[in-house]
């Protein structure tokens, strides 16, 4: 019993600062694009190997996450929602330069291309097009992209982590516009929501607009230590019980009792980053953005098991593809769960959009604001892995292209066959129908799309050998 009081208390006190009203019904009016004299603010969250399913609105009662099923519930929250390339370091490139990894030149955290850190933010970035168009750009939290972020748009650098990874506790940090690493006491995530927070209660918060990226390393390997008030919250639970709905029963799983710690970390820090927003008056003018950087298959078809450390991910599957993706604010629909196959390459887009921005003809992403009206139409979502130079890594260089009920999964390795599932039928993706007739359609309509979309992007997978 004290537990379970320990557990309700916890939750009730992360719900409280958003309040405990009920779900809001979809507003049917489309959204319209701000004004210049009424930009909002843009905060973007980032969390880090996050599967889709480490979240309650995705259906997971195992993990404990009221702030985000919270925000799930009154803004936009893409339920279908992928990654470019399921890795940190390249994806988080996608995101600031609106390019694919195989454009941009970060292919992987083992590969790169020559001279990339010079180049990569020489090219517009969300940070610079926002900057010049009047934003306030700044950073706290993991960055992970070869250029610092001062070379690629942001004005203000706060404490931040350029690496892929830190201990939880005492990690070693940066501060401003400095590579020089300190240790600095706290819990690594509540040192950056700290940051987030001084910054939404000062001067230059208030004067707008502003963008804040703020990345949290949570729930990304190590997965501890998390305070006692969080580990309260899994305590005395049975490992069985911490496994998601959908999580096969018959593979040795890696450690879900601390990742679901770390998420419930990463949730608590969220809501402080909210409540903040709601004291200093910018809540109604602030979009909210939480997207994951890439899912983790935590012992899925053998990957991401126990002992696997970060070497989760990379595979074109869905839980390695698929995270949470979610924002709330003006100009946005409230109380909307969207099924349409959006990516993480939509992000930089629809920043530029929600600020009235024009996007650059070269980023192949979509407008989600215009997508949510109704205005394009997205069918489908694509993503690669371009690790060819890599001995370990290469032999998983793909291409794949994902709908709401079916993907297309095309291996460079020719002794690879290539693999198509229908998501609706079979989640798990146990069963490859690229060899049955009665799939032959849809076989046919994803290579057309998957070719079309490399062709429109200039993609070098055009000239992997052709398979019978």
């Amino acid at each position: 019993m004290r537990r379970l009081s320990v557990l309700v208390s916890l939750v009730v006190l992360l719900l409280a600062p958003l309040g405990c009203a009920g779900l809001a019904p979809h507003d049917p009016r489309p959204p319209t694009s701000p004004t210049v004299s009424a930009r909002p603010n843009l905060v973007v969250v980032l969390s880090d190997d996050h599967r889709w399913d480490a979240l309650g609105a995705a259906g997971n009662p195992a993990v404990l996450t009221p702030v985000m099923d919270r925000l799930a519930r009154d803004g936009v929250y893409f339920r279908q929602a992928t990654v470019s390339v399921s890795q940190c370091h390249p994806v988080r490139a996608s995101l600031i330069t609106g390019l694919p990894a195989f454009r941009h030149g970060v292919y992987s955290i083992q590969l790169q291309a020559p001279g990339v850190a010079e180049t990569l933010c020489q090219r517009p970035t969300v940070a610079s097009l926002l900057r010049e168009a009047g934003y306030h750009t700044v950073l706290a939290g993991k960055w992970h992209v070869p250029a610092p972020p001062w070379k690629c748009g942001f004005d203000e650098v706060r404490t931040w982590l350029p690496d892929g990874g830190t201990y939880y506790r005492d990690p070693e940090l940066v501060r401003g516009i400095s590579e020089k690493h300190e240790t600095i006491a706290g819990f690594t995530q509540e040192i950056f929501a700290d940051d987030a927070v001084n910054f939404l209660h000062g001067p230059a918060a208030q004067t707008g607009p502003f963008l804040l990226w703020l990345g949290f390393t949570a729930p990304h390997f190590p997965y501890k230590p998390n305070p006692e008030r969080i580990e309260a919250l899994y305590a005395g639970r049975r490992e069985e019980e911490l496994l998601p709905p959908g999580f096969p029963r018959d593979v040795p799983a890696n450690d879900w009792r601390h990742y679901d710690e770390a998420v419930s970390h990463l949730d608590e820090q969220l809501g402080r980053l909210l409540t903040a927003l709601q004291e200093t008056g910018l809540a109604q003018r602030t979009v909210v953005i939480l997207l994951g950087d890439n899912g983790y298959m935590m012992g899925e078809r053998g990957v991401g098991g126990p002992d696997s450390g970060s070497d989760g991910k990379q595979v074109p599957y869905e839980s390695s593809l698929r995270v949470p993706f979610m924002m709330r604010g003006p100009g946005l629909p409230q109380a909307l769960v969207s099924d349409l196959p959006v990516s993480s390459m939509d992000l930089p887009p629809t920043l530029l959009a929600l600020a009235g921005l024009p996007v650059p003809d070269t980023w192949p992403g979509r407008n989600l604001v215009a997508a949510l009206a109704g205005k394009i139409e997205v069918r489908e979502a694509f993503a690669e892995w371009s690790d060819e130079g890599s001995e370990k890594f290469g032999r998983l260089a793909f291409r794949a292209v994902r709908t709401p009920t079916h993907k297309l999964i095309l291996w460079k390795d020719p002794g690879r066959g290539d693999e198509l599932y229908d998501l609706a039928a079979d989640p798990a993706e146990k069963h490859n129908l690229v060899a049955d007739p009665a799939a032959r359609e849809v076989l046919l309509d994803l290579r057309s799309r998957l070719s079309t979309w490399m062709r429109r992007n200039g993609d070098p997978a055009l000239a992997w050998p052709a398979k019978p």
